[in-house]
């Protein structure tokens, strides 16, 4: 959710000395740096006042590694859950970028900014807020499910190919095509005056502050987003994400590994379908799968959605696309091809697969 902040370079806030622990990091894998690099998936827990690059830049001087990359940028006040791909892993990062998010976020009734955020400038104000909660209750129905959501003016999408923020700060104002997304659940936690908190559960792509923008108008009082915290991504929880102080301390002891997540468990949110021992050769190779060669495919997945493809060991070994939806696959020829190939992991690297 949310836009990217002008990047600026950042020290390893928080980390205590980042650039010595990375560069006793670089030191640890030999010579000049060289040796074993460093590959997973960190769940962090990004600070307020941070952009999600400075946690990116944060990391690369506390490990002394160049390749890195986030999952999903928060907005700088924003906090919570912000998984990070190391080394090898950041192949990955599109898709743990595709998975769904959880929030909780307190919508500020009574007044709108040009930001939709606490950060921009107040356009409208409702000195007297009278919006009870039963009120509340009853139009978050109307917010949940499939819905189309307009991308704030101050946002990261790219219109003629360049972002909207920055064609907002020269004044521009251009027409925004609403995006089909999906709010799995919106919970209200509790109102104090005219602050309101609200849990989401959202698909990717999904804005907080136009949501809370769109809530504010259907109360007919207007609002913005005054704080967010993601608490989950994809399968990375809030409960077990480290702080940048705590990430330094495990550097300095030896113990990232402790905390850096391998690849296939990171994919963990995407369903697993399980091939024949035989079929193994063939997955590596990049082909596509027919239905003869699976032994093992959930119902739950759908046509052109991603799974993760297993061996008989229940190891790793591609991900690829569906071409049905799961409920078709027990009655579908052995000859059907069921799995297009996306990605191939071999020897423990990421590796593409050309489009046929």
């Amino acid at each position: 959710m949310g836009y990217d902040a002008v990047d600026r370079p950042a020290a390893a806030a928080g980390s205590g000395g980042g650039a010595a622990v990375g560069a006793r990091a670089s030191r640890q894998r030999g010579a000049g740096g060289r040796g074993p690099e460093p590959a997973g998936v960190l769940n962090l827990n990004k600070p307020a006042g941070m952009t999600s690059h400075d946690v990116v830049e944060a990391v690369r001087k506390l490990l002394g590694v160049r390749r890195v990359g986030h999952t999903g940028t928060l907005d700088p006040q924003a906090t919570g859950v912000l998984p990070v791909c190391v080394g090898r892993a950041t192949k990955i990062a599109q898709y743990l970028t595709q998975a769904d998010k959880e929030y909780v976020l307190t919508l500020r009734l009574g007044i709108a900014t040009d930001t939709q955020d606490a950060a921009g400038r107040e356009i409208s104000r409702v000195e007297e807020v009278r919006v009870s909660r039963a009120e509340v209750e009853a139009i978050l129905p109307r917010f949940t499910g499939t819905i189309r959501q307009v991308p704030p003016l101050f946002s990261a999408k790219r219109v003629g190919g360049e972002r909207l923020y920055h064609l907002a700060r020269r004044g521009q104002v251009v027409e925004r095509t609403p995006v089909a997304l999906t709010v799995h659940a919106l919970e209200l936690l509790g109102m104090e005056g005219p602050c309101v908190r609200l849990r989401v559960h959202c698909s990717k792509g999904t804005y907080a502050r136009a949501l809370c923008d769109d809530i504010g108008r259907a109360l007919g009082v207007g609002g913005h987003l005054q704080d967010l915290v993601r608490t989950r991504s994809g399968r990375f929880a809030l409960a077990e994400a480290l702080t940048l102080d705590a990430l330094a301390e495990r550097v300095r002891a030896g113990r990232l590994d402790e905390v850096l997540m391998p690849v296939g468990e990171a994919l963990e949110h995407l369903p697993a379908v399980r091939v024949a021992p035989e079929a193994s050769r063939a997955v590596m190779h990049g082909a596509a799968l027919p239905a003869s060669a699976v032994v093992s495919f959930p119902a739950e997945i759908t046509k052109g959605s991603l799974a993760r493809v297993l061996g008989y060991r229940r190891q790793l070994l591609s991900l690829a696309e569906s071409t049905i939806d799961g409920h078709e696959f027990a009655g579908s020829d052995p000859r059907r091809v069921v799995l297009q190939p996306v990605r191939v992991f071999a020897s423990g690297a990421a590796q593409r697969v050309a489009p046929a």
